[in-house]
């Protein structure tokens, strides 16, 4: 493990190069849940419409606040695939900095779109609870909050004209996509060797997902269309996030982020795209590293080259192999220089 100062160094150089990113993401973020709000829109409605006079449900299967806790869960989950996969600091940071992007853009648009339809619910008569001789407009043919006996002022109302999109269906494919993503990447999935168990191992993220979203349409909080839109939604903010840091799913080293944006001082380039022995630090953060992660012990490696010499120990270490000189048959008889040998008398 290198010294403190230069993971110091290493935190700072991110921080610098990727600071910026970070703050967005959140302010986006914050802005989009916690200003949008007030800008809610409220249309007519129509009393007769039967597709807004489902049952009101108290109890949902995937209340906010489980919601919030799936939420949160995609970044352990992260950390944890992190571990057991790649071990490797800067993959995490890639990762968790990719979830985050994809929770912000995803929500910001969602909020954005969700208060200025201002669709109902499938239950939003229910929250109305109109009066008892309530009817729609004789002339516009359409009715308004006038006829509700729940306050205009009451959640209910604004949260019960939320309907599309579903926002538990593009956060939950988001956050769940990402990671199914990454397992996808790591496991090198669509590499041409058909494992069908690493098929069902990426897609299980996604068929929680799927569930929550089905929740949604039997506890009567969307239409079916909202949350089949907003599934799929989710899963382009995520895996157009997943693009910024990592490539693509057919690439042979799809297991690898892309390299560090920062720039060295001393050699005025950055990082190559690579790391070494499985570590969440490395020894050196300008030294060149092998192309693939390495599970090799320094042991092995100085037993691996006990026999050879100072320059083959050091071929063999980077992965290269020393090829002895074997010179053809047919020059058995001309030295190294191509001048025929002299045969001594006698022979």
């Amino acid at each position: 493990m290198p010294p403190r100062s230069a993971i110091l160094t290493r935190g700072l150089r991110i921080l610098e190069s990727y600071g910026v990113d970070w703050a967005l993401a959140v302010l986006i973020a914050l802005v989009a849940n916690f200003f949008l709000d007030r800008f809610q829109n409220i249309p007519d409605f129509d009393l007769t419409d039967t597709t807004i006079q489902f049952s009101f449900k108290a109890k949902e299967v995937f209340p906010n606040s489980i919601l919030a806790y799936i939420l949160i869960f995609c970044y352990v989950l992260l950390v944890i695939s992190n571990l057991i996969l790649s071990r490797n600091m800067w993959d995490l940071h890639h990762a968790l900095l990719g979830l985050t992007v994809a929770f912000a853009f995803t929500g910001t648009f969602v909020e954005l779109v969700r208060i200025t339809v201002g669709r109902p619910r499938p239950d939003f008569i229910a929250r109305c609870n109109p009066l008892a001789n309530a009817t729609n407009g004789h002339f516009f043919g359409l009715a308004n909050l006038t006829v509700c006996q729940t306050s205009p002022t009451d959640p209910l109302i604004k949260d019960g004209m939320r309907s599309f999109f579903s926002g538990h269906a593009c956060l939950s494919s988001a956050g769940l996509g990402f990671n199914s993503l990454y397992w996808a990447g790591k496991l090198q999935l669509f590499n041409q060797k058909s494992y069908s168990s690493k098929a069902w191992l990426v897609f299980a993220p996604l068929m929680v997902s799927i569930y929550i979203c089905i929740t949604r349409v039997t506890d009567h909080r969307h239409h079916w269309e909202d949350v089949t839109l907003g599934f799929f939604v989710g899963l382009l903010f995520t895996y157009a996030s997943y693009r910024q840091f990592y490539p693509a799913l057919e690439d042979p080293h799809s297991n690898l982020p892309f390299a560090p944006r920062h720039v060295s001082a001393e050699s005025g380039r950055g990082p190559s795209r690579t790391w070494g022995p499985r570590g969440w630090f490395s020894s050196n953060v300008e030294q060149p590293t092998p192309l693939l992660p390495t599970t090799r012990s320094h042991r092995e490696m100085r037993d691996s080259t006990s026999n050879l010499g100072h320059v083959e120990a050091e071929l063999e270490s980077g992965g290269l192999i020393a090829t002895p000189f074997n010179p053809p048959d047919h020059e058995e008889d001309t030295g190294y220089s191509g001048v025929p040998k002299t045969h001594s008398p006698g022979y």
